[in-house]
């Protein structure tokens, strides 16, 4: 017991960013109670982070024990209940995982935290590829769980248990006298994970280190998926391995999981050139399109004050009143503004709405995928963005005491432009519609 005990805190120290304060997510159960003790003996800047999705009668008195756990390594506590967990059609434990994940993000904002901490470990990995494996999953998939990837913007979700099985978890909580709480889904037999688990000792008569090798494997699939996603942004037409790629990243940009056999259905209908296919995750039918060459973007454009200012072959437009296109509010968007396409984990709450990424506000919007690059945004003098072409403008957008239109083209009559600007190249050219409602 003290040898598996031993290798949890190397664990915890090696996958924890150095630095970072982080949120443990901790169930009360012997892997999360395992992952916070550590954290804490390592002196590590943490909060113990529970989530209550209220499915089970039981969840108030875990909601307590961990809250009691919290105290006992005197750390912070966050709570986070779900209400009117909204069901998909992935089930139940799907839609859980998804508010779940949603949860931990809005108590690391809570918590101040730059990262937020999971207790999954080598048995988890290895029980995930084996279900994965058994559902005929596709090449990404077959990744398993990841050791780090983003959550939200500015927060980093990892799990430094990753390389170790649950039976050290165990050896830990008990060489430390911690209790911990089992979840009585782990033993129902309805669930998938259950049964293999009944049936993991008859598997390991085949491999006595089956649990090892799978958590191997899903290591060398996490790198190749990683090559080959960055592959199939350059080349996706040139291998079939490549096409598959560059089709799994479109239809998960979409929020829909295509497993292998839809894969191959679709790469049956890009050889005829034209088709579609429905894909689990929602009712949508993917149609195969020739693209066109993508715009170069627009460099970033200050706008300090009202005046006109060329982006790629657009003009922005801002005068010192109301009217003519779109108004602004400057006490809720002050200046300087600026004009730019979007970026990576750009946010954006538009009028009426949550705040979301822009990247799945533009989806929602079903704005074809090749042009989003190309729609401009505002973001004003704290880095919020305000105004996203295509959307519905944010709540800054009203009873101002000026207005903006964004133009398509610059015409000869328009009149001169600051000349440090007169050098950008040419851009996209769609309607930007900015004096009317999204349609």
């Amino acid at each position: 017991m003290g040898n598996l005990a031993d290798s949890v805190e190397p664990s915890v120290a090696c996958g924890l960013p150095a630095g970072a304060n982080v949120l443990i997510a901790c169930s009360g159960g012997r892997d999360s109670v395992a992952l916070a003790a550590a954290a804490v003996r390592l002196k590590v800047g943490c909060a113990i982070g529970h989530v209550d999705h209220g499915l089970r009668p039981e969840s108030a008195s875990e909601v307590e024990r961990v809250r009691d756990l919290a105290v006992r390594l005197g750390v912070g506590f966050y709570l986070k209940k779900i209400h009117n967990l909204s069901l998909n059609q992935e089930g139940l434990e799907a839609a859980a995982r998804t508010a779940r994940y949603s949860a931990l993000a809005d108590l690391a904002r809570e918590a101040s935290a730059t990262a937020v901490a999971t207790a999954h470990t080598r048995t988890d990995q290895a029980e995930t590829l084996l279900l994965r494996l058994f559902r005929g999953a596709g090449p990404g998939a077959l990744a398993g769980v990841r050791r780090r990837r983003a959550l939200a913007p500015g927060i980093e979700l990892v799990r430094p248990l990753l390389g170790i099985p649950r039976a050290a978890t165990e050896a830990y909580c008990r060489v430390h006298g911690l209790e911990w709480t089992d979840d009585p889904h782990n033993s129902d037999p309805v669930r998938a994970r259950a049964r293999v688990r009944a049936l993991w000792p008859r598997l390991l008569e085949l491999n006595p280190r089956l649990e090892e090798t799978l958590a191997g494997a899903a290591e060398l699939f996490a790198e190749e998926d990683e090559l080959l996603n960055a592959l199939a942004q350059r080349g996706a037409h040139l291998h079939p391995a490549l096409q598959r790629r560059a089709l799994l990243s479109a239809a998960n940009d979409a929020g829909l999981r295509p497993e292998r056999h839809h894969l191959e259905t679709m790469l049956r209908l890009l050889e005829r050139g034209e088709g579609a296919v429905d894909l689990p995750g929602g009712n949508a039918v993917v149609k195969f399109e020739r693209r066109r060459p993508p715009h170069p973007r627009p460099a970033e454009v200050a706008v300090p004050a009202p005046g006109r200012y060329l982006w790629g072959s657009r003009v922005l437009e801002v005068k010192g009143s109301a009217g003519g296109g779109v108004e602004v509010d400057l006490t809720e968007a002050p200046f300087p503004w600026t004009l730019r396409a979007r970026r990576p984990g750009d946010r954006f709450r538009p009028g009426g709405g949550r705040t979301k990424k822009v990247a799945d506000l533009l989806i929602d919007a079903r704005i074809p995928r090749d042009l989003r690059d190309e729609l401009a945004l505002l973001a004003d003098a704290n880095g919020r963005v305000f105004w996203v072409e295509g959307l519905r403008p944010a709540a800054a957008c009203r009873n101002g005491g000026l207005s903006f239109r964004l133009l398509p083209e610059m015409k000869p009559s328009d009149g001169p432009l600051p000349s440090r600007r007169r050098h950008e190249s040419r851009s996209a050219t769609m309607d930007p519609r900015t004096d009317e409602e999204p349609r």
